[in-house]
């Protein structure tokens, strides 16, 4: 017997932005400012019944913060090198 076409989709995991930031080691406030910052891209939250507090869902966080990680280079110092004035 084939399966129900109505069957409720499996719900994926969620988390608030402390539990977010948390999970990376990182600030609340940044979390926030990412989220907050539409150049960023991210999803529009969703809401437990009863509750005000954004969630976002976890898989789709942890492939943008790996993306997001990968792309960030650190700089090299410039205040070590000579001038070419010879100093």
């Amino acid at each position: 017997m084939p399966e129900s076409p109505e069957r409720p989709q499996p719900e994926r995991e969620t988390m608030t932005i402390p539990k977010l930031a948390e999970r990376v080691g990182r600030s609340r406030t940044l979390i926030h400012r990412l989220a907050t910052n539409p150049a960023e891209g991210w999803p529009q939250p969703v809401f437990r019944p009863g509750s005000s507090r954004p969630e976002y869902d976890v898989v789709w966080f942890d492939e943008y913060w790996a993306q997001r990680q990968a792309g960030i280079r650190q700089g090299r110092r410039t205040d070590l090198e000579q001038s070419e004035g010879g100093e």
